[in-house]
């Protein structure tokens, strides 16, 4: 057996390769379809998500999305959904408002071309909107879209009737708080610091840096005096080039806001291990990531933070600047954080961002969304959702048909032109196995949701090949590195779209030319040795470049 071992490695991995692909879990059953968008007119917004399978409709069970289509065309009144095996009860006045698609019966993942996805059109809030505003958009949203990590998506600056440019997005398996809360959002940041200020028989002193100002509460008015500044409650006013907001007056102390930080002071966003990562903390979970600001916002920082006093926590035993800093995202608190103590007036250019979420993959999803954003910027200008829809693909079943028999036809060209030239099948047949094998081991790298059964696979060849290498079979360096490294490839995916498609019909073709190459010098070696005129060796030499742009053509 194992004097046969790379025909055994092949096999191996020939075999996980096809339970990749074909071997898939349905915790909710087989018959079904797939939640691919709930609109906001819909009574199931904010209870059924993307992803959720519907196995029913008022108990009949759904087999495919022909079926769904006409359950649910006429539908009003009470209707019974069963969605990931729960069922829920909702009231249709008009439409249901979901839209779906088939669930996939393999592990691969096709693109936008094939099995369709979702159209988002997104339209600027603001009047007299250039085509050049539109492209910067566009191209701010390319890059968060980019450091999200989201794949197939094609964005496109379209002109309505009425003369306003929009944003046409296409994207397959787009979520839709994604769209609400990464593509959509103008991603302005903000950190205001919190700034106290003692009074003592209705005055204090106001100290920013270096500077003091004195600060008194007028008599019988809700209005203070602030150096030569009158101000009332939530006015706003700048001292030294910084932005403050007199918010509120105590028994005893003054309240008031700065802005330290903005957008444009950010000039780095950490996302290494040692600055950015998710904890658990009670009974959720913590999200924390570093940024790097400018020495301007850092100076801003160091004013606001002077001659604020410290306390001591007595939980913690740590000492905090009576004092907090508040992080916000196009006006939305993101998080509020103390000040240590040892901070105050000093230039500050690494703060930490913080964040909560009940499980661990939404604080993931929640870090990389504020990370993607604050990377890639503010959008120039504000943008609102106005219709998301679903697209049918542009090829679908159909063309997956054609690119099948295509690939079949490809294969039998090659046969031929294989046979044609060996006329032995244990010649054939081998070559034959070997380009159908490629194609398999491929579309297995490229199927999802099988770390398991490539795990398996590594160490059943690491198994193997050290087997023969003990009992002193003849092993080389490149049968290690392909039983390592193409199950380590394994572990990744990637989206079969429509050049992926014409690659692999294309391998069929060109992964059998070396093959030619090996069988026929093994050929010429089998047979009697002879001295081979110039005429025999050109010969030779002829059929395997032309055996091989035969096969390609053939493929």
């Amino acid at each position: 057996m194992l004097k046969y071992w790379r025909i055994w490695l092949v096999i191996i991995m020939v075999f996980g390769s096809v339970l990749a692909i074909g071997l898939k879990a349905y915790p909710y059953g087989r018959n079904g379809v797939e939640i691919v968008y709930v609109s906001d007119q819909s009574p199931a917004k904010s209870v059924l998500e993307q992803g959720m399978f519907i196995s029913k409709v008022n108990g009949l069970t759904i087999k495919n999305k022909e079926q769904w289509g006409s359950l649910v065309r006429n539908l009003t009144g009470e209707v019974k959904l069963t969605a990931n095996g729960k069922e829920y009860i909702f009231h249709v006045n008009k439409t249901l408002g979901i839209e779906v698609m088939d669930i996939e019966r393999t592990n691969l993942e096709f693109g936008l071309d094939i099995r369709g996805g979702t159209r988002i059109i997104l339209k600027p809030k603001e009047e007299n909107v250039t085509k050049e505003d539109i492209s910067q958009v566009i191209a701010t949203l390319q890059t968060r879209a980019n450091l999200y990590g989201l794949k197939e998506m094609n964005f496109f600056p379209i002109k309505g009737i009425d003369g306003k440019y929009y944003i046409q997005i296409e994207a397959a398996g787009l979520k839709s708080d994604v769209i609400d809360n990464l593509l959509s959002r103008q991603g302005n940041f903000l950190a205001r610091v919190s700034k106290p200020v003692e009074l003592s028989n209705g005055k204090g002193e106001f100290v920013l840096g270096e500077s003091k100002y004195p600060v008194s509460v007028i008599e019988n008015a809700t209005s203070i005096k602030l150096g030569n500044l009158t101000l009332k409650e939530n006015q706003s006013f700048v001292l030294e080039g910084i932005n403050f907001k007199y918010v509120n007056k105590t028994q005893n102390k003054l309240l008031f806001l700065a802005d330290v930080y903005t957008g444009k002071d950010i000039e780095l966003v950490y996302t290494d291990p040692q600055h950015s990562g998710v904890r658990r903390e009670g009974k959720g979970y913590l999200f924390y990531f570093t940024v790097l600001v400018s020495e301007k916002g850092a100076e801003n920082f160091a004013k606001v933070t002077s001659g604020i006093p410290s306390k001591l926590d007595i939980y913690t035993g740590e000492k905090y600047l009576d004092s907090k800093i508040y992080l916000y995202l196009d006006n939305q608190l993101v998080s509020d954080l103390r000040i240590a103590s040892s901070l105050g007036g000093r230039v500050y250019k690494t703060p930490q961002i913080q964040g909560g979420r009940q499980t661990e993959e939404d604080a993931v999803e929640e870090k990389l969304r504020l990370q993607s954003i604050m990377r890639s910027g503010a959008l120039p200008i504000t943008l609102e959702k106005v219709s998301v829809d679903v697209i049918s693909p542009r090829l679908g079943n159909r063309f997956l048909s054609s690119s099948l028999y295509a690939g079949l036809l490809a294969g039998i060209a090659v046969i031929v032109v294989v046979f044609i030239r060996y006329r032995k099948l244990k010649i054939s047949i081998p070559m034959i196995f070997i380009s159908f094998s490629e194609v398999v081991i491929i579309l297995g790298i490229a199927a999802a949701h099988d770390s398991l059964i490539w795990g398996i696979v590594l160490i059943l060849n690491f198994i193997l090949i050290s087997a023969a290498w003990w009992k002193k079979h003849e092993t080389d360096i490149y049968a290690w590195i392909g039983a390592i490294l193409i199950p380590l490839l394994g572990l990744m995916s990637w989206t079969i779209d429509l050049p992926a498609i014409g690659g692999i019909i294309a391998a069929i073709g060109t992964g059998i030319d070396d093959q030619i190459i090996i069988a026929d010098e093994t050929v010429e070696k089998r047979k009697e040795k002879v001295l081979l005129t110039l005429k025999q060796k050109i010969k030779r030499a002829f059929f395997i470049i032309f055996g091989s742009a035969a096969t390609t053509i053939a493929a």
